[in-house]
């Protein structure tokens, strides 16, 4: 049995990386030589190995097991490692059955703040309220989203409603049937971009 779940340590501060594989000692090999070569995918992980090097850095098989099975137990060790979280580890997010990230609040702000930098976007805006004019600034779309959903003023998923407060905020066109016009409120609230 190759399939199992592993665990790269940093010896100097603690923190871990949690990961699964069908074939774990392949896995090692591979992350160890995108490490020596500047070419991990995950920059936490890379930027700490540059800093301490590859001797402070060990790979542990923390249990083998079906590969239908990889997913629980990959979240379970994170869990258990808090490796999700910054001051613990690695991992940027949780596993779905999909094998995409399931990332937590903070990553999603980080992600979303590195966005709209990298892209040249706004970096602050406000919603403004249309009936009680209460003004709210805020630094990411998450927080925002999160804002308009935990009101009642957006139901939906998180995603599409941040995708359209985005679009809102940039001023892009809305299908309206006919030629399409710029929006002028999104979710019972006006709002501008803060620079």
């Amino acid at each position: 049995m190759n399939a199992g779940i592993y665990k790269i340590g940093n010896l100097v501060d603690g923190k871990t990386y949690i990961g699964s594989s069908v074939n774990v000692h392949a896995r090692k090999y591979k992350h160890f030589w995108m490490l020596r070569n500047n070419k991990h995918d995950n920059s936490h992980l890379q930027n700490s190995y540059n800093k301490f090097g590859e001797e402070n850095f060990t790979f542990e098989i923390l249990e083998l097991c079906n590969s239908i099975e990889l997913i629980q137990l990959e979240n379970k060790y994170i869990t258990i490692f808090k490796s999700n979280e910054s001051n613990f580890g690695y991992n940027l997010a949780t596993v779905n059955e999909f094998r995409r990230n399931t990332y937590n609040d903070e990553v999603k702000n980080k992600l979303s703040k590195y966005n709209q930098k990298k892209n040249g976007n706004f970096e602050r805006f406000v919603l403004i309220n249309i009936y009680n004019k209460n003004e709210f600034v805020f630094d990411n779309l998450v927080d925002g989203a999160n804002y308009l959903i935990e009101n009642g003023f957006a139901k939906g998923k998180h995603r599409n409603v941040r995708m359209k407060l985005s679009n809102s905020l940039r001023g892009k066109k809305v299908n309206n049937g006919y030629n399409g016009s710029i929006r002028k409120t999104c979710y019972k609230h006006k709002f501008k971009i803060i620079n």
